[in-house]
Order: structure tokens, then sequence, then C-alpha cells
């Protein structure tokens, strides 16, 4: 059998900080951690009670929580408590014989001081951040995206049928689910659905459901995602890349309010508000034939067009902001500051996948900083890059020359391609944004 000293030396020299108390709740033991996370001399306290080491207010919840310990009750229990401008996370745990009989409660203490202060001063300094700029979860102050911001304030209680336009990464469905949050249909589900991510015969599956045996692989009924928004909002995603097929079930569903399951002969009436989100130019889909004239006006009932980042630059640094107390709160990082070439590095980078692109060059950023203040070399090539090209148009300019963010664009993605070795699908994994908006800006420029 192990010699009885030999635990005493592992709890001893252990981290977090082990305070024992018996069945009577006198302490009986209290290691070398205990005496610093909590700022006492151990000789001070053994042999009395546990109860001594709390304050006065803590005194008469712990008793009812070692009641409960010694019931059986509870297996442990964790508080946060604050003792001369510091907190503690102390984690009180029953210790039974092997008998089941209780012998001792063990309090494993653990100073969570700078924890407790990074949260409140990351929280502070979002809510100064959100404080007349941003509505549900969103950010902006310029003059654009308060256009936005009276919009969804003033639609959010309606039942109309929204559509939401703008490129990839701007926060469409931030925008549908703060139209849900603030509408009187907040307390009903709110169902996403992504139009390009399925097939024709899924899509239809998944919108509007099936009765079993109705194809191969039904082997029982399922409701589709019309019925399971009941009472909500349903919202369907890039539904410019929906069929005509599907289009046209889609539209009978929002003239009728009733829904019918592929295989079905019953209609079910459905209460349900539409929101729609697409990144194509609906009218020059449907100079193409590609998308019902009929159904694009049921839906652009209350249209709402969401700007490009590089056409709302005064929010890029509050949103960077915003991101990096995230992901210095996420990281369990101390909050960091941006240096002055680093903020100048991002107001002339163009972001062609917008504001998803900055919080994924925010959160690498936090990531890689190791120490100090966040510095160029912690951003991206291809920012530092357009950061050095713009400085350098800067100076063409006093010569007559134009450097427009077009250019600089076409740049950017013109690197990513001659570094992919021209497979577009990797150079749109470097930029940050989808293949088909890739797809999409080489074809816009081509025609241009």
């Amino acid at each position: 059998m192990m010699d009885i000293s030999v635990f005493q030396t592992i709890l001893a020299s252990m981290g977090e900080g082990l305070v024992f108390a018996d069945q009577d709740d006198t302490i009986r033991f209290i290691n070398a951690a205990a005496e610093k996370i909590r700022g006492i001399r151990a000789h001070k306290f053994l042999g009395r009670q546990l109860l001594d080491m709390h304050t006065p207010r803590a005194r008469a919840p712990l008793s009812q929580l070692l009641i409960k310990l010694k019931k059986g009750e509870l297996n442990h229990s964790t508080r946060t408590i604050r003792v001369k401008k510091k907190f503690f996370e102390n984690t009180y745990y029953p210790i039974r014989n092997s008998s089941g009989v209780y012998t001792g409660t063990l309090m494993v203490s653990r100073d969570v001081t700078e924890k407790s202060q990074l949260k409140d001063e990351n929280e502070k300094l979002r809510r100064q951040l959100l404080a007349g700029e941003g509505l549900a979860g969103m950010m902006g102050k310029s003059a654009a995206m308060k256009t936005v911001f009276k919009t969804i304030l003033a639609t959010a209680k309606l039942d109309s049928t929204m559509l939401i336009t703008g490129e990839s990464g701007t926060g469409k469905e931030l925008v549908a689910r703060a139209l849900h949050e603030l509408s009187t249909r907040k307390n009903g589900p709110m169902i996403n659905i992504n139009c390009a991510a399925l097939p024709e015969n899924l899509l239809e599956a998944e919108l509007f459901g099936y009765e079993k045996g109705s194809f191969t692989g039904a082997g029982q009924a399922r409701s589709g995602k019309f019925e399971q928004a009941d009472g909500g909002t349903l919202f369907l995603d890039e539904i410019g890349e929906m069929s005509l097929s599907a289009q046209t079930k889609l539209l009978r569903v929002l003239q009728e309010k009733k829904v019918q399951r592929i295989g079905g002969e019953k209609e079910i009436r459905i209460n349900v508000r539409i929101v729609a989100a697409t990144n194509r130019d609906l009218r020059e889909e449907m100079e193409k034939g590609h998308f019902r004239e009929d159904l694009f006006f049921r839906l652009n009932v209350i249209p709402v067009q969401l700007p490009p980042l590089r056409e709302r630059r005064e929010d890029i640094l509050p949103l960077a902001n915003l991101f990096l107390a995230k992901f210095s709160t996420a990281m369990h990082k101390p909050l960091k500051k941006m240096r002055k070439e680093t903020i100048q590095a991002l107001l002339r980078y163009p972001f062609p996948g917008n504001i998803r692109e900055l919080e994924n060059v925010l959160e690498r950023a936090v990531a890689l900083c190791q120490d100090g203040d966040l510095a160029p070399e912690d951003l991206p090539d291809e920012i530092t890059r357009t950061a050095a090209t713009v400085s350098q148009g800067a100076a063409l300019m006093d010569e007559g020359l134009t450097v427009t963010m077009q250019h600089l664009e076409q740049q950017i993605v013109s690197d990513a391609i001659r570094r992919a070795n021209g497979r577009k699908n990797e150079a749109a994994k470097l930029l940050k944004i989808s293949r088909k908006t890739l797809w999409e800006k080489l074809k816009k420029w081509q025609e241009t």
C-alpha cells in the first residue's frame, strides 16, 4: 500500500488550491497553492471551520450547500466569489469512504480574476461600440447602414415578405435574424435554408416535406421547412439559385398560405413570414428567364439592399474592434490594440469577402499575435500588399492618375489566382470568398 505521505506530497504540489474539511466542517488540510491563491497562511486556518475562510455574506448560502453535499443531493457545486478585489472560482466536492459514508468536503479554488476582468472589459467595449451605432448584433454607423437599420425597425413587426440583397459576406442572415428577433414572432421558430446547397429534388423535399413512400428512401413522413417555421420566420437564403420548378411551387405557397407535401393530397395551412436573400441581380435573372417575374414581385414587397464593406469604409474600424474583443475573449487573451499601420492597412483594403472576410482576418490576427499590439505582419499578405499599392497610388495621383478600389480589388483577385496557379477554387479559399462569388466577379469584370 502506498505511503500516505506520497499523496500528501502530490496534493501539496498541485497548482489548484486545495482545502479539505472533515465531516464536522473543520479544516484539516490546506496546500501551498491555496495559500498563494487566497493570500493566507495555512497554520492560521487549520482547525477552524470552513465557513471562516469565506466572507460573512457567503457563509449562509455555503452552509446550505454543505448540507446538500452531505445528504448526497449534489455531486459538486461551483461558485464564483469576490474577496479583496479578486475573483475565486470555488468548486466543492463531497468526499465519501468505500462504504459511501460522508467523510468531508474538498474545496478546489482557482483565481479567475484576470478572466473575469477580461470578460468585463470586453463586454464594456462591446457595449460602447454598439451604443448608437448598431442594431440587434449588427454594427454600422455609415449612412447606408443607418438606412438599413431604419428599414428593419420600421418593418420588423409586419408580416410583409422581404427581400435582402447584397454581395456574399455582407450580413444578409444577420438582417433576417434581426427582423425575426424584433418581430411579434420572436418566440416562434426561425428556420433557415440555403437554396444553393441542395439539388432541386432535395430542396423541394426540404421545403414542402413528403409523405411516406412518396419516393425511394422516404421511409417515413416528414414535415418541411414551411411547417417547421409555422408561427415564426422562414429565411430562404440564396433564393436566386432556386430552380424554376421550385419557384412555381413557392409562388403557390405564398399566394395561398398553404403547403402540400410531396406525395400527399392534404393541404396544410401555414402561418409563416418569408424573408428571402440573394447575391444575384434578380431583375437581370428575370431578363434571362432564370427567375419568375411574378415570384420576384411577391418577394420584393420590402427590399433591403446591403452595401459592400468597401462602400461603408467608416464601419471597418468599429467592426474590427468588435471582432478584436470577440476573439480576445474566445482565445483567453488580453484585449489588444491595433497599431496605426495596422489600422491604415485595413482601411485601404477593399475586402472582396466583405464582413465575413474582415472577421476571418481579425480571428487570424489575434491567434498569431503573441504579445503587444496587432502589427501589420499579423495580417494576411494580400492586405499589407494592398496598403503598399495604395501608398504608391497616392503618389501617382499627384501626377493626374487615379487608382480606384475596383482596380485594387482586381489586382488582389488576379494575384490570388496567380498564387493558386490558375486554380480558381484555391484562389477563392485564399480570398476567403465562395467559388461562386469569385466567378461572378470575374464575369462582371469581363463584361465591363
